[in-house]
């Protein structure tokens, strides 16, 4: 099974996107996608032969309404929003688990491109998930 690729034709509101990949693409219900935008290539370490392409995921989402030529799809991850003060006393209580920095040096933490906010926007690319 190939994999379905296509476009961010519509953003519907804060948690709805419109594809431009429906039923004659093979999208159906509860198809996962993840709106991406294509990255850096990396190289392996040790034959500086090319990996691939790291894709900067923008957003995952679930197909919620197919049409022929396009389809719906909603935001689907959740989280818990908590205030920074009691954030400690709730992991504490809820179990819930924070991750942990990578430690680095000075010198590699420096050469880190700054995090940026990656905002989705019409013709994003998306990209099948398969499972």
């Amino acid at each position: 099974m190939e994999e379905i690729e296509g476009k961010v034709a519509k953003i519907m509101d804060e948690y709805t996107v419109v594809i431009n990949r429906g039923s004659e693409h093979g999208v159906e219900e509860d198809m996962r996608f993840v709106i991406y935008e294509p990255g850096d290539e990396i190289k392996d370490p040790d034959t500086d032969k090319s990996l691939g392409k790291f894709e900067h995921v923008k957003a995952k989402v679930e197909v919620t309404n197919v049409s022929e030529k396009f389809s719906t799809a909603k935001t689907y991850e959740t989280h818990t929003m908590t205030m920074p003060a009691l954030q400690e006393a709730i992991v504490r209580v809820t179990g819930q688990t924070m991750r942990n920095e990578l430690p680095l040096d000075e010198k590699t933490r420096a050469g880190l491109p700054e995090r940026k906010k990656t905002l989705v926007k019409i013709r994003d690319l998306v990209r099948q998930v398969l499972d």
